[in-house]
């Protein structure tokens, strides 16, 4: 939007008269007046002038005036009559304690044993911290919960009742009178009285009668009473209701539903409504009952019946119309737009409050995302004041009593600073706001490895203790293995308590976990492919850290196998080459520049090291068997198109490395090449328990029992290793068949015709794009054959 230019003279010309006046007696002086008009209208805000649509307010009032104090209690009315009549603001303070009552306290003094005589304290104690007898420490934080967001705060007061330390909760109506509006003193502040840097110094909380009369107020410490609630202003001493800025909403929204529901059963009630000129019923028509019906008045009904199947007659002036569908697709709408004023008045978003029905999978995680960093913020609030506070003085006092003993001093601790240990800790929130428990697990669990995120934050995040899982499953895995030995059958059979070793990639990635050297080692000697004994330690930059991985020597260089992946990580000679490539083809002019688009990827992840999978490495086998003959190019010494999508594809040291680890991969399939008719035959559970019986082995000892049953495995699928034609086996066979073979001239075809034949090859067009490239290697097939 764009403002008209500054206009001086308008300035001049809407003068006072007394401005003028001062220009006639003191000239000077009226010129002073209006230079600091002008950069009054210069200067000013467009939101602080008033004009016939906009009136802005002029004045405020602090945050605890009387008129403020009365509007504070006039909207804690109406938001609690909101609360106990319309479910939509019932829900919100349910949200509210759901989210924010913790679910329990772990001591944090940094001793494990001391821990636990805390834990077992405290806990004990929230069973019976209510001073009535009648509710858990628990439940009176839920009810404050769920009564701070509608009156705008509670209070929690620690009262000693037989040498221990109880609590009493007070709601809001009773911290003051709210009937009484009365000025009182200049540090008071409706129930709260201050000192004179604005620290409360006590509260004033009276009793109430059944009647709603107000009596025998007490004072009571600020040391002992916890005021709950969440200010907005610096210059608050009395919390606002949450519903502040949305009671209107809430309440139109309310009487709007009420109406609709009255419309909606009026509307169900009557079949239709017929317009007549005599206003009753038509005795033509078949609308009237039969009998009549004449009311008391003597008039005719107006209430008509209907028929189904009857044939209905009407005069002219007669008119019939059915009864609306209700609620429309605009009230709908109006309803929903409510909703919304309503969550953005009250702080959490609407997909939580009222639902994510029209809600897509983005727009959902973002909602709850939102609403868990919202609660956390209520969380912390209530930690702050409340939870924090009862905590540190119930345990600190059981030290002054006996009842627990002070925590053992740690070196160079002063018995103060052992104290303020022993209140360290943490609270057991409920589990965070999320749909994406799968996702969020696994992010969980990479980052605990990765040594990011704590086993204790995890468990957190959760509502539970990290220290007590551990201890629950060890408890697990040792009466797992008292029964096992009792029936004398394997761990295993009543559940996998012990790490799988993975045995290739795919069941490393399966597993998802670390393969450490002892485990690799283990594997090994029951494949036979040797020991990790000369393998590095560090793992290969570009490697996934925490996936599983196994470094072997090849005679081109180090090739580093990812197991999580099933992939194989480019060294760092074959990364040099495809950088070197694409810089040399970078500074070529177009038309000298090579490679195809697949090259170009190529090189850029292996450049970049990305780990390639087996089928790729044996595609760039396979191209460089086929692009050998690049070498005998014309332009390979100027460093060519050849010359850039060999060096692309990793250079001489990326052909030995493929052929390294196609040759591994080759092993390894002849080794598992039994035909699939046999292998269905064995069972993996059967032979190792058969195996077991055999040997002798303990049924506990399964490392032992999988050693063995692998071997006689690879004994019995040995003969279907054996060579089957011209010395290759099965598996052999199968990777000929996939491999490219280049076309060759034919007995007594003419050349020509061989080039011909090779030029419109698909696969050769496929391979060698460019004519003149495609045309040597045709070139040097015909020399080949001669």
């Amino acid at each position: 939007m764009e403002h008209p230019p500054f206009d001086f003279q308008k300035v001049i010309r809407n003068r006072p008269w007394f401005e003028r006046a001062i220009e006639t007696v003191a000239p000077a002086y009226a010129l002073k007046r209006l230079e600091a008009r002008v950069q009054r209208e210069l200067f000013s805000y467009n939101a602080a002038l008033t004009d016939r649509i906009y009136a802005p307010r002029q004045y405020g009032q602090p945050s605890e005036s009387t008129q403020t104090v009365r509007d504070r209690i006039v909207m804690m009315w109406e938001a609690r009559d909101l609360v106990e009549n319309f479910p939509q603001a019932r829900e919100i303070t349910r949200k509210f304690s759901l989210y924010l009552t913790p679910q329990e306290f772990s001591a944090g003094t940094g001793n494990k044993d001391y821990n636990g005589i805390v834990n077992e304290y405290f806990h004990d104690w929230c069973k019976r911290a209510d001073v009535s007898g009648r509710h858990s420490f628990r439940k009176l934080v839920q009810i404050g919960c769920e009564e701070r967001p509608v009156d705008g705060d509670f209070g929690f007061v620690l009262r000693r009742v037989d040498k221990e330390l109880k609590v009493q909760i007070v709601p809001a109506t009773r911290i003051g009178n709210p009937n009484a509006l009365v000025a009182g003193p200049a540090n008071y502040y409706q129930g709260v009285t201050v000192d004179e840097f604005g620290r409360p110094v006590s509260y004033q909380v009276y009793r109430v009668t059944k009647d709603g009369v107000y009596f025998d107020p007490e004072e009571i410490p600020a040391s002992n009473f916890c005021h709950y609630f969440d200010p907005f202003r610096s210059d608050q001493f009395r919390g606002v209701s949450d519903f502040h800025s949305c009671i209107r909403s809430a309440r139109m929204l309310y009487a709007i539903l009420e109406a609709e529901k009255t419309g909606v059963r009026f509307a169900s009630q009557q079949a239709a409504l017929v317009f007549s000129d005599k206003a009753a019923a038509n005795p033509r028509n078949l609308f009237t009952p039969n009998p009549s019906i004449t009311l008391p008045s003597g008039q005719a009904q107006k209430n008509e019946l209907s028929e189904v199947g009857m044939i209905r007659y009407f005069g002219t002036a007669d008119r019939i119309e059915v009864m609306p569908s209700r609620p429309s697709q605009a009230f709908a709408g109006f309803v929903q737009h409510l909703m919304h004023e309503i969550a953005i008045g009250i702080g959490i978003p609407e997909g939580v409050l009222f639902g994510t029905q029209d809600y897509k999978g983005p727009s959902v995680r973002a909602e709850f995302a939102a609403a868990d960093r919202v609660f956390t913020k209520h969380q912390g609030v209530l930690v702050d004041k409340v939870l924090d506070p009862i905590k540190n003085a119930v345990i600190l006092d059981a030290i002054a009593r006996g009842e627990i003993p002070p925590p053992p001093l740690e070196s160079g601790e002063t018995p103060v600073h052992a104290l303020k240990r022993a209140t360290r800790g943490e609270w057991r929130f409920p589990p965070k706001v999320t749909i994406d428990v799968g996702r969020e697990s696994s992010a969980n669990m990479n980052e605990n490895r990765q040594g990011a995120k704590s086993l204790q934050e995890i468990a957190a995040e959760q509502g539970t203790d990290a220290f007590a899982r551990l201890e629950q499953i060890a408890m697990e895995a040792a009466y797992i293995k008292e029964l096992a030995q009792k029936y004398e059958i394997p761990e295993t059979a009543i559940r996998m308590v012990t790490q799988q070793l993975p045995a290739n990639p795919s069941m490393a990635a399966a597993l998802g976990t670390e393969v450490t050297a002892e485990s690799v080692a283990a594997v090994n000697a029951t494949t036979g492919k040797g020991t990790v004994d000369n393998a590095p330690a560090d793992v290969a930059e570009g490697a996934t850290p925490d996936a599983p991985v196994e470094q072997v020597n090849a005679s081109a260089d180090l090739i580093t196998i990812n197991f999580a992946e099933d992939s194989y990580v480019p060294n760092d000679r074959m990364a040099s080459n495809a950088r070197r490539a694409l810089e040399v083809r970078a500074g070529k002019p177009p038309s000298q520049r090579g490679m195809t688009a697949v090259g170009l990827a190529r090189a850029r992840d292996i450049q970049n090291r990305k780990a390639l999978s087996p089928e790729t490495v044996r595609r760039m086998k396979a191209y460089f068997d086929r692009h050998e003959v690049d070498k005998q190019g014309t332009t390979w010494d100027q460093q060519g198109k050849g010359w850039q999508a060999w060096m692309g594809w990793g250079g001489d040291e990326g052909r030995t490395w493929a052929n390294a680890i196609v040759e591994r991969l080759n092993k390894e399939r002849q080794q598992n090449s039994a035909p699939d008719d046999n292998r269905v035959q064995f069972s993996a559970a059967t032979e190792v328990e058969l195996a077991i019986k055999r040997n002798g082995v303990h049924a506990n000892d399964w490392l032992t029992a999988v050693q063995e049953y692998r071997k006689e495995l690879h004994a019995r699928s040995a003969p279907y290793t054996e060579p089957l034609i011209s010395g290759k086996n099965a598996a052999d066979l199968l990777e000929t068949k996939k491999e490219f073979v280049m076309p060759t001239p034919q007995n007594g075809e003419k050349g020509d015709d061989f080039l011909s034949r090779c030029m419109a090859n698909p696969i050769m067009n496929a391979e060698y794009p460019e004519n003149a490239q495609r045309y040597a290697v045709c070139q040097a097939q015909l020399k080949g054959k001669k």
